[in-house]
């Protein structure tokens, strides 16, 4: 009777998105040519078969949620290996798995137990108001799993004693986001850190920041006067006064409108990636309006919605979860077409459009269009460098002119039930013409030292 190298029973974690190797391992005189072995997933009351190999057939049969996931080493069967490579990792995978061995009319059981964690992004803090007894710090991080630990620190390492509120969301991949703040008064320790804890990986991720005095200037008794004269003055010239409260309001909305695009466009440059393209053009038929048609004659454009065949250069890196950010060098006279495209793990339902496997801005003939529809962008307005935000955690693709941070426009994903789908960057590739540079990104500080 054989008996395994490792314990009945073992626990072993897997990072989201990587793969993992569940082990199985049977020690026996002789493991013959026939035999089975078959990986078990228990979900609730239901058994889910991951994966089976049969030696009478040396055929393998996988579950539709695994399909294309799972490896065995099959040179390693007769020396024992029964493991099980399990790729691209997803939070429901979390679980208990069983390795059912059998082989001479004997049957050979083992538990495993898989843990799943992801370690996200690093925490941006931002100052969220100017409060009259103190400053609201808020801390944002994305990416993590399970629901993560958050620590606020002082200067000297310590935790902080002012009350803070967290809130978690769970994001469309089953990751955690964490929105976490407090208020500090003019007494407090002015050194902040936010400290983002995953307990399962032992790892951390944090980000620090000092206040200046600055933000809580003294208010003398001359000047409370001073106001006071000022405001019964202002009585008198009351039609003066109501003007300039109405261009003053909105000023205000203008400079809170452009502070709140400012923060989500390096919210979303926090998340920047390094992106390489493959030398070899790829054609992509684009459903684009504007586009001209490298098959159709060179002095010709094409119409506003006919389909156009681009030769384009794709990333060689693809993305399954997560936010990713990358900018794009696109000069100031030429047309250009960029974007993402999707690679998906199984073919789509019948009736799906085409449309929906790419999305893309481009300039054609000095105008630009979104691929979402008949959305366009001022002509006479010049654009040089484009950021490029993938957010799968909210599904979604964000476009940015990143020298003058503002966006351009805002395309929603159409995400699968089962998350399988890949995501690579592209940009446009004609012969003897301008090419766009994906360029490299600095993730920059969340918020200055002061």
């Amino acid at each position: 009777m054989p008996d395994y190298s490792s314990p009945p029973s073992s626990s072993v974690i897997g990072v989201i998105g990587e793969g993992v190797l569940l082990p199985c391992h049977v020690v026996a005189n002789n493991v013959p040519e026939v035999f089975s072995v078959q990986w078990v997933f228990h979900e609730q009351s239901q058994e889910i078969t991951v994966s089976r190999y049969d030696g009478k057939t040396e055929k393998e049969k996988q579950d539709e949620r695994y399909q294309g996931r799972t490896e065995f080493f099959h040179s390693d069967f007769r020396a024992g290996n029964m493991s099980l490579h399990l790729k691209n990792i997803r939070s429901s995978d979390k679980g208990s798995y069983t390795c059912v061995v059998s082989f001479n009319d004997t049957y050979h059981a083992m538990l495993i137990d898989l843990q799943v964690a992801a370690k996200g992004g690093v925490p941006s803090i931002f100052l969220r108001s100017h409060e009259k007894k103190g400053i609201d710090v808020s801390c944002h991080a994305a990416g993590w799993f399970p629901k993560p630990e958050v620590i606020w620190l002082d200067s000297q390492g310590r935790v902080r004693n002012e009350l803070s509120t967290t809130k978690m969301t769970v994001m469309p991949a089953g990751l955690y986001s964490v929105v976490t703040s407090m208020n500090l008064n003019p007494s407090s320790d002015m050194e902040v850190s936010c400290r983002i804890v995953n307990n399962l990986l032992n790892t951390t991720s944090e980000s620090r920041v000092l206040i200046s005095d600055i933000f809580f200037p003294y208010i003398s008794k001359w000047l409370i006067i001073f106001l006071v004269i000022l405001c019964l003055s202002m009585v008198l010239i009351s039609t003066v006064f109501y003007k300039l409260r109405s261009s003053h309001k909105k000023t205000e909305g203008v400079v809170k409108v452009k502070m709140e695009i400012e923060e989500d466009f390096w919210e979303a440059r926090s998340n920047a990636v390094p992106i390489t393209v493959n030398p070899e053009c790829r054609v992509l038929e684009l459903q684009v309006p504007g586009v001209p048609d490298v098959e159709s004659n060179a002095s010709e454009s094409a119409g506003l919605n006919t389909p156009s065949t681009v030769p384009v250069l794709v990333g060689k890196e693809g993305f399954a979860s997560g936010k990713h950010y990358w900018e794009v060098e696109v000069g100031q006279e030429q047309d250009w077409v960029l974007g993402v495209v999707r690679e998906k793990g199984r073919q789509e339902e019948e009736g799906t459009h085409p449309r929906e496997d790419y999305w893309a801005l481009h300039r054609s003939q000095g105008e630009i269009f979104s691929s979402t529809g008949d959305h366009r962008i001022e002509k006479q307005m010049s654009y040089s460098v484009i950021g490029v935000l993938l957010d799968l955690d909210r599904g979604r693709v964000n476009f940015y002119e990143a020298e003058q941070i503002r966006t351009m426009v805002r395309m929603p994903l159409r995400l699968g039930m089962e998350p399988t789908e890949t995501f690579y960057p592209f940009i446009c590739k004609k012969e003897g013409t301008y090419t766009p540079l994906i360029r490299s990104v600095s993730i920059p500080v969340p918020l200055e030292t002061l």
